[in-house]
């Protein structure tokens, strides 16, 4: 190996500390392509078993998870990796970037055979949300971030759009048990729905398919992915009292301390003026 080969290698490993080269994005799509026909081989074939925390967990979860750790361990040795089965949390060996894995995000959905799920993978440091990569297998949908700053939707830029006044065809994507505790009031003219995966939920906001997301208390591996789009499309994910997300916090914790909003600044200002918290009645 050259002294100048040892040398470019030293200046891509200090730029991959804060940024994802174009060499790591085609990385990541063969890797979570990959990841999501792997997971198509278990689809409507598996039987879910409950996990400690009342949620489901299928042979098919695993699988992936153990698939995308081993790969991303060989070619990113030094970060750190977080990930939702068997309580996965190793920091890095070097540097402060954390490799963040959902294997698959919207279990329910796929153990029922519902075909709204996908593969999450977000690269995160204590201070920012660095990259997101998102694929449903189902509908071979790819939503990811670019290193020129954009977020793409099967190779086409895709962007938050600034909210016009709202209509009925406005659109609040919720988690399953929001009405549990919230509501929203009678002169929001828009819709609600809910479609069973957290990570797809914020993906349609930073495409402008969705004008908000309502989060509920979820973990960082529900959030990584999206939230790097989100963010890179200058939106943002705010805890319902105001305060902006912190993923210094979860990752230490794993877990949100309340629920959210994530939108266009204007829109999550909007909705939260329409959110209505029913125990506060």
């Amino acid at each position: 190996m050259s002294i100048e080969f040892r040398k470019y290698e030293q200046r891509v490993r200090i730029f991959r500390n804060c940024a994802l080269l174009m060499y790591d994005i085609h990385l990541m799509q063969e890797l979570i392509t990959s990841a999501g026909q792997l997971a198509l081989t278990y689809f409507r074939k598996v039987t879910p078993t409950w996990k400690d925390n009342q949620t489901y967990v299928t042979d098919a979860d695993i699988a992936v998870q153990e698939y995308l750790k081993k790969e991303l361990e060989a070619r990113f040795p030094d970060d750190g990796m977080i990930a939702e089965e068997q309580d996965l949390s190793r920091p890095p060996r070097s540097g402060n970037r954390y490799w963040v894995i959902d294997p698959i995000d919207g279990t329910a959905s796929f153990a029922r055979g519902f075909p709204l799920w996908g593969i999450a993978i977000g690269l995160v440091t204590p201070a920012e949300a660095i990259g997101g990569f998102f694929y449903l297998p189902p509908t071979n949908d790819f939503y990811y971030t670019m290193p020129d700053g954009t977020v793409r939707h099967n190779g086409q830029i895709v962007r938050i759009p600034r909210p016009d006044p709202f209509s009925r065809e406005a659109v609040l994507l919720t988690g399953a048990r929001f009405y549990r505790k919230y509501a929203v009031s009678q002169d929001y003219p828009g819709k609600i729905r809910s479609l069973g995966s957290t990570v797809a939920h914020l993906c349609y906001v930073a495409a402008g398919s969705a004008d908000a997301a309502f989060i509920q208390r979820v973990s960082l591996w529900d959030l990584a992915a999206g939230l790097a789009m989100v963010h890179q499309n200058h939106g943002v994910l705010e805890y319902l009292d105001g305060s902006l997300f912190s993923l210094k916090e979860l990752l230490v914790n794993h877990k949100a301390p309340q629920s959210m909003l994530a939108g266009h600044p204007d829109a999550v200002k909007q909705y939260r003026q329409w959110l209505v918290n029913k125990e506060a009645r």
